[in-house]
C-alpha cells in the first residue's frame, strides 16, 4: 500500500511539471539591442533573430548579415540552441507567459514577429 501510495505522489510531481511543447514555440522571434538602429528591420544591422522550426531546427542571425543553421533541444520550459560549425554561440531562452522569449545569458527579451 505504501509503495502504490509512493507512487501516486511520484506520478503527481511529473504530471504537475510543465513542459514546454515544440508546436507553442515555432516561428520567428526578433531583439533589438539597446542602442541599435537597424531602420526597424531585424533582418539587417545589428538586430538579432531566430526562426524556431520543426524537427529541432533553428536559423540565427544574432549581429551581422549571416544567417546560420542550427539545432535547439527543448528541456522543461528553456530552449537551448546549440553551439555548431555553423554557429558558434550557444544560448539558451525561456519562453515567458506572454509568448516572448527571455535570452538568459543577457536577460534581453525576444518578441514574436511574422517576417511574411
Amino acid at each position: 500500500m505504501k509503495n502504490l501510495l509512493l507512487l501516486a505522489l511520484v506520478a503527481l510531481v511529473f504530471i504537475s511539471c510543465d513542459k514546454l511543447d515544440e508546436p507553442d514555440i515555432l516561428g520567428s522571434y526578433a531583439n533589438t539591442p539597446e542602442g541599435c538602429t537597424s531602420n526597424n528591420d531585424p533582418m539587417f544591422g545589428c538586430g538579432r533573430f531566430i526562426t524556431l522550426s520543426a524537427g529541432g531546427v533553428a536559423d540565427v542571425l544574432y549581429g551581422g548579415d549571416v544567417i546560420s543553421r542550427t539545432s535547439y533541444k527543448i528541456k522543461g520550459q528553456k530552449i537551448k540552441i546549440e553551439k555548431s560549425d555553423q554557429f558558434g554561440l550557444e544560448l539558451t531562452f525561456k519562453q515567458l507567459d506572454d509568448g516572448t522569449l527571455r535570452e538568459e545569458s543577457d536577460k534581453s527579451i525576444w518578441y514574436p514577429v511574422d517576417f511574411d
